[in-house]
Protein backbone atom coordinates (compact mmCIF):
# COMPACT_ATOMS: atom_id res chain seq x y z
CA UNK A 1 0.00 0.00 0.00
CA UNK A 2 2.89 2.48 0.88
CA UNK A 3 4.20 1.66 -2.62
CA UNK A 4 1.29 2.12 -4.23
CA UNK A 5 0.90 5.92 -2.58
CA UNK A 6 4.22 6.84 -3.49
CA UNK A 7 3.59 5.43 -6.72
CA UNK A 8 0.44 7.98 -7.59
CA UNK A 9 1.80 10.42 -5.71
CA UNK A 10 4.86 11.09 -8.35
CA UNK A 11 2.15 10.42 -11.06
CA UNK A 12 0.25 13.29 -10.06
CA UNK A 13 3.52 15.10 -8.97
CA UNK A 14 4.09 15.15 -12.62
CA UNK A 15 1.15 16.61 -13.85
CA UNK A 16 1.06 19.62 -12.33
CA UNK A 17 -0.94 22.73 -13.63
CA UNK A 18 2.20 24.34 -14.67
CA UNK A 19 4.04 21.13 -15.73
CA UNK A 20 0.90 20.72 -18.46
CA UNK A 21 1.05 24.46 -19.38
CA UNK A 22 4.54 23.70 -20.49
CA UNK A 23 3.63 21.09 -23.11
CA UNK A 24 1.16 22.32 -23.86
CA UNK A 25 2.38 25.96 -24.74
CA UNK A 26 6.20 24.66 -24.96
CA UNK A 27 6.57 26.45 -28.93
CA UNK A 28 4.87 29.70 -27.84
CA UNK A 29 7.48 29.51 -25.12
CA UNK A 30 10.52 28.45 -27.00
CA UNK A 31 9.80 31.45 -29.33
CA UNK A 32 9.31 33.80 -26.85
CA UNK A 33 12.33 32.86 -25.54
CA UNK A 34 14.33 32.58 -28.05
CA UNK A 35 13.48 36.09 -29.46
CA UNK A 36 15.11 37.89 -25.98
CA UNK A 37 17.93 34.86 -26.78
CA UNK A 38 18.70 36.66 -30.40
CA UNK A 39 17.93 40.31 -29.33
CA UNK A 40 21.04 39.78 -26.72
CA UNK A 41 23.25 38.37 -28.56
CA UNK A 42 22.77 41.14 -30.89
CA UNK A 43 24.19 43.46 -28.48
CA UNK A 44 26.78 40.98 -27.36
CA UNK A 45 25.02 39.85 -24.02
CA UNK A 46 26.11 36.30 -24.82
CA UNK A 47 26.12 33.05 -22.59
CA UNK A 48 23.28 30.38 -22.20
CA UNK A 49 23.74 31.01 -18.24
CA UNK A 50 23.91 35.07 -18.62
CA UNK A 51 20.60 35.27 -20.73
CA UNK A 52 18.71 32.92 -18.65
CA UNK A 53 19.58 35.24 -15.85
CA UNK A 54 18.95 38.02 -17.40
CA UNK A 55 15.07 37.19 -18.59
CA UNK A 56 14.01 35.01 -15.99
CA UNK A 57 15.48 38.07 -13.17
CA UNK A 58 13.87 40.71 -14.80
CA UNK A 59 10.15 38.84 -15.55
CA UNK A 60 10.18 37.75 -11.90
CA UNK A 61 10.75 41.15 -10.42
CA UNK A 62 8.15 42.54 -12.75
CA UNK A 63 5.66 39.54 -11.12
CA UNK A 64 6.87 40.32 -7.40
CA UNK A 65 6.53 44.35 -7.88
CA UNK A 66 2.87 43.58 -9.06
CA UNK A 67 1.91 40.24 -6.48
CA UNK A 68 0.82 42.92 -4.07
CA UNK A 69 -1.59 45.22 -5.85
CA UNK A 70 0.33 48.06 -7.25
CA UNK A 71 4.10 48.96 -8.15
CA UNK A 72 5.86 51.21 -5.54
CA UNK A 73 8.47 53.98 -7.33
CA UNK A 74 11.13 52.28 -4.79
CA UNK A 75 10.63 48.77 -6.44
CA UNK A 76 11.02 50.16 -9.88
CA UNK A 77 14.09 52.34 -8.10
CA UNK A 78 15.61 48.76 -7.27
CA UNK A 79 15.01 47.50 -10.76
CA UNK A 80 17.01 50.39 -12.08
CA UNK A 81 19.66 49.47 -10.02
CA UNK A 82 20.27 46.26 -10.66
CA UNK A 83 20.51 47.12 -14.44
CA UNK A 84 22.89 49.90 -13.37
CA UNK A 85 24.86 47.00 -11.72
CA UNK A 86 24.88 44.30 -14.80
CA UNK A 87 26.14 47.38 -16.58
CA UNK A 88 23.36 47.15 -19.23
CA UNK A 89 23.54 49.92 -21.87
CA UNK A 90 20.78 51.79 -23.42
CA UNK A 91 19.20 48.95 -25.52
CA UNK A 92 19.83 46.06 -22.94
CA UNK A 93 17.98 48.59 -20.51
CA UNK A 94 15.12 48.86 -22.64
CA UNK A 95 14.45 44.45 -23.09
CA UNK A 96 15.00 44.69 -19.12
CA UNK A 97 11.46 46.94 -19.00
CA UNK A 98 9.91 44.90 -21.66
CA UNK A 99 10.81 41.87 -19.43
CA UNK A 100 9.69 43.39 -16.00
CA UNK A 101 6.45 45.21 -17.89
CA UNK A 102 5.25 41.16 -19.46
CA UNK A 103 6.59 40.13 -15.97
CA UNK A 104 3.82 41.87 -13.96
CA UNK A 105 0.73 40.71 -16.25
CA UNK A 106 -1.76 38.35 -14.74
CA UNK A 107 -1.57 36.06 -17.69
CA UNK A 108 2.28 35.98 -17.54
CA UNK A 109 3.11 32.19 -16.87
CA UNK A 110 6.15 32.80 -14.52
CA UNK A 111 6.62 29.06 -13.52
CA UNK A 112 7.30 28.10 -16.96
CA UNK A 113 9.69 30.53 -17.22
CA UNK A 114 11.32 29.98 -14.33
CA UNK A 115 11.34 26.02 -14.91
CA UNK A 116 12.78 26.64 -18.14
CA UNK A 117 15.64 28.73 -16.12
CA UNK A 118 16.48 25.77 -13.34
CA UNK A 119 16.93 23.67 -16.96
CA UNK A 120 19.49 25.81 -17.87
CA UNK A 121 21.18 26.55 -14.81
CA UNK A 122 20.94 23.94 -12.59
CA UNK A 123 25.06 23.09 -11.98
CA UNK A 124 25.51 26.50 -11.49
CA UNK A 125 23.60 26.77 -7.55
CA UNK A 126 25.58 30.61 -6.95
CA UNK A 127 23.66 32.02 -9.96
CA UNK A 128 19.94 30.21 -8.56
CA UNK A 129 20.68 31.68 -4.62
CA UNK A 130 22.17 35.24 -5.93
CA UNK A 131 18.82 35.21 -8.63
CA UNK A 132 16.53 34.47 -5.19
CA UNK A 133 18.67 37.37 -3.47
CA UNK A 134 17.83 40.10 -6.07
CA UNK A 135 14.11 39.26 -5.77
CA UNK A 136 14.50 39.54 -2.26
CA UNK A 137 15.95 42.58 -2.41
CA UNK A 138 12.99 43.91 -4.82
CA UNK A 139 10.34 42.56 -1.86
CA UNK A 140 11.84 44.42 0.82
CA UNK A 141 12.48 47.56 -1.58
CA UNK A 142 9.14 49.14 0.25
CA UNK A 143 10.45 48.30 3.82
CA UNK A 144 8.39 45.08 4.01
CA UNK A 145 8.22 41.76 2.63
CA UNK A 146 4.09 41.18 2.55
CA UNK A 147 2.26 37.43 2.84
CA UNK A 148 1.87 37.78 -1.30
CA UNK A 149 5.63 38.41 -1.63
CA UNK A 150 6.41 35.65 0.78
CA UNK A 151 4.50 33.02 -0.93
CA UNK A 152 5.33 34.03 -4.68
CA UNK A 153 9.15 33.86 -3.12
CA UNK A 154 8.86 30.34 -1.42
CA UNK A 155 7.52 29.42 -4.84
CA UNK A 156 10.64 30.28 -7.08
CA UNK A 157 12.54 28.83 -4.41
CA UNK A 158 10.90 24.82 -5.00
CA UNK A 159 10.79 26.12 -8.50
CA UNK A 160 14.74 26.40 -8.16
CA UNK A 161 15.40 23.56 -5.60
CA UNK A 162 16.33 26.37 -3.38
CA UNK A 163 15.84 24.79 -0.07
CA UNK A 164 14.44 26.64 2.96
CA UNK A 165 17.00 27.16 5.35
CA UNK A 166 19.22 28.43 2.76
CA UNK A 167 16.66 30.59 1.37
CA UNK A 168 16.23 31.48 5.03
CA UNK A 169 19.84 33.04 5.37
CA UNK A 170 19.59 34.72 2.01
CA UNK A 171 16.23 36.10 3.64
CA UNK A 172 17.86 37.27 6.73
CA UNK A 173 20.74 38.58 4.87
CA UNK A 174 18.94 40.83 3.23
CA UNK A 175 16.68 41.81 6.13
CA UNK A 176 19.82 42.96 8.06
CA UNK A 177 21.16 45.05 5.14
CA UNK A 178 17.85 46.35 4.61
CA UNK A 179 16.51 47.70 8.41
CA UNK A 180 20.01 48.26 8.95
CA UNK A 181 22.91 47.06 11.30
CA UNK A 182 20.81 47.40 14.58
CA UNK A 183 18.44 44.56 13.28
CA UNK A 184 19.23 41.05 15.66
CA UNK A 185 18.40 38.45 13.54
CA UNK A 186 18.62 35.77 16.23
CA UNK A 187 15.24 37.53 17.65
CA UNK A 188 13.84 35.74 14.20
CA UNK A 189 14.05 32.05 15.32
CA UNK A 190 15.50 29.59 12.39
CA UNK A 191 13.34 26.75 12.43
CA UNK A 192 15.12 23.26 12.31
CA UNK A 193 14.92 21.40 8.82
CA UNK A 194 11.46 19.45 9.39
CA UNK A 195 10.75 15.74 7.60
CA UNK A 196 8.60 17.68 5.20
CA UNK A 197 11.31 19.88 3.71
CA UNK A 198 14.25 16.59 4.01
CA UNK A 199 11.61 14.72 1.57
CA UNK A 200 11.32 18.10 -0.78
CA UNK A 201 14.92 18.69 -0.59
CA UNK A 202 15.64 14.90 -1.91
CA UNK A 203 12.44 14.60 -3.70
CA UNK A 204 11.09 11.70 -2.20
CA UNK A 205 8.22 10.84 -0.19
CA UNK A 206 7.34 9.82 3.44
CA UNK A 207 6.33 6.15 2.01
CA UNK A 208 9.64 5.88 -0.48
CA UNK A 209 11.45 2.90 0.54
CA UNK A 210 14.62 2.93 2.89
CA UNK A 211 16.72 2.16 -1.02
CA UNK A 212 15.32 4.74 -3.24
CA UNK A 213 15.73 7.23 -0.15
CA UNK A 214 19.53 6.27 -0.28
CA UNK A 215 19.87 6.44 -4.11
CA UNK A 216 18.13 9.96 -4.27
CA UNK A 217 20.53 10.92 -1.34
CA UNK A 218 23.96 9.85 -3.74
CA UNK A 219 22.22 11.33 -6.73
CA UNK A 220 21.68 14.84 -4.87
CA UNK A 221 24.90 14.42 -3.61
CA UNK A 222 26.67 13.56 -7.10
CA UNK A 223 25.03 16.78 -8.72
CA UNK A 224 26.76 18.97 -6.11
CA UNK A 225 29.55 18.06 -4.67
CA UNK A 226 32.10 20.60 -4.85
CA UNK A 227 35.08 18.51 -5.70
CA UNK A 228 33.05 17.38 -8.80
CA UNK A 229 32.72 21.04 -9.72
CA UNK A 230 36.37 21.88 -8.98
CA UNK A 231 37.42 19.29 -11.28
CA UNK A 232 34.94 20.44 -13.74
CA UNK A 233 36.53 24.30 -13.54
CA UNK A 234 33.59 25.68 -11.87
CA UNK A 235 34.02 29.29 -10.48
CA UNK A 236 34.67 29.63 -6.46
CA UNK A 237 31.62 31.29 -6.04
CA UNK A 238 29.44 28.24 -7.30
CA UNK A 239 31.89 25.63 -5.47
CA UNK A 240 31.11 27.48 -2.32
CA UNK A 241 27.41 27.67 -3.00
CA UNK A 242 27.42 23.55 -3.64
CA UNK A 243 29.45 23.11 -0.15
CA UNK A 244 26.60 25.02 1.50
CA UNK A 245 24.12 22.72 -0.24
CA UNK A 246 25.69 19.23 0.04
CA UNK A 247 25.04 20.29 4.32
CA UNK A 248 21.93 20.47 3.37
CA UNK A 249 21.40 17.49 1.77
CA UNK A 250 23.62 15.08 4.67
CA UNK A 251 21.09 17.14 7.48
CA UNK A 252 17.98 15.89 4.86
CA UNK A 253 19.30 12.49 4.66
CA UNK A 254 20.19 12.29 8.57
CA UNK A 255 16.37 12.97 9.32
CA UNK A 256 14.72 11.38 6.59
CA UNK A 257 17.41 7.85 8.73
CA UNK A 258 15.96 8.34 11.70
CA UNK A 259 12.18 8.86 10.51
CA UNK A 260 12.91 5.51 8.55
CA UNK A 261 15.45 3.49 11.20
CA UNK A 262 17.43 3.60 7.88
CA UNK A 263 20.86 1.70 9.03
Amino acid sequence: MARFAEVVTQTFRSFTPEALSERLFGDSLDDWWQEYVTTLEKSDYTGQVQTAFFITTFAAMGRLAKVDGRIHEKEIALANSVMDHLKLDPGQKRLAIRLFNEGKQSDFNLDTVLNRFFRLCRHRVSVLQIFIEIQLQAAFADGALTEKEETLLSRMCKRLDVSHSIYGRIERRVRTDKLGQNYQPATRRQQPMSLADACELLNVTRWTSRQDIKQAYRRKMSQHHPDKMLANGAPQADVDAATEMVQEIKQAYEILCKAKKII
